[in-house]
């Protein structure tokens, strides 16, 4: 893959980002605004950095974190408390605007590079992509992109600008008022844990 810097160019907006939703294990709920090494969408293989994942909504960062596509031909669809519980909710703001590659809408297609780098459930071009970018872009801070899932919008923000990012002391996800509605919307039964009742 290569990429051609004039064309990432035109695509660069800045934008403050300012209560969007995150959900992080809850072991990790003292460092709500940082990110550990991990394999997702724009994460590094070879571990040149690390990332931190929001979305613009609930909705989209309870699709990315916890449901993902684990209910994919399934009619009947369970989550079990234990695994809720281990989760934890906070808003993630930035206190400056934020360089961020625009890959929304037709980005990846308008900029030449392979479109599975924001659409594929495989997540290997699109690390390839971020390895590419964060080396040959230092001043980049991160890459706005389309929930694969709900087609809301996700950041993706660098390791070098998360001094630039707080987030609100973190909630346990099944404290969050969100959570039912979303819950019965997706028509979602939680069980306190596996063989046993609904709670």
């Amino acid at each position: 893959m290569k990429l051609v810097a004039r064309k990432i160019r035109e695509r660069v907006i800045t934008a403050r980002i300012n209560d969007w939703p995150r959900i992080l294990p809850s072991r990790h709920r003292a460092q709500p605004a940082g990110a550990g090494y991990g394999s997702s969408r724009f994460s590094s293989p070879a571990r040149q950095f690390t990332v931190l994942y929001a979305g613009e909504d609930f909705s989209t960062a309870f699709a990315e974190a916890v449901v993902r596509d684990r209910f994919e031909g399934k009619q009947r669809r369970f989550l079990y408390r234990p695994y809720l519980d281990g989760c934890c909710v906070t808003s993630i703001s930035s206190n400056r605007q934020l360089a961020l590659v625009d890959l929304t809408g037709a980005g990846a297609y308008e900029l030449g590079v392979d479109t599975d780098v924001n659409r594929a459930r495989n997540h290997g071009r699109g690390q390839e992509f971020s390895e590419l970018l964060h080396s040959e872009m230092p001043d980049i801070d991160g890459i706005l992109f389309d929930s694969r899932l709900t087609s809301a919008r996700c950041v993706a923000i660098y390791q070098r600008a998360l001094p630039s990012l707080s987030g609100t002391v973190p909630i346990s996800l099944l404290q969050v008022p969100e959570l039912a509605p979303e819950l019965k919307r997706l028509n979602i039964t939680v069980r306190r844990e596996r063989g046993f009742g609904v709670s």
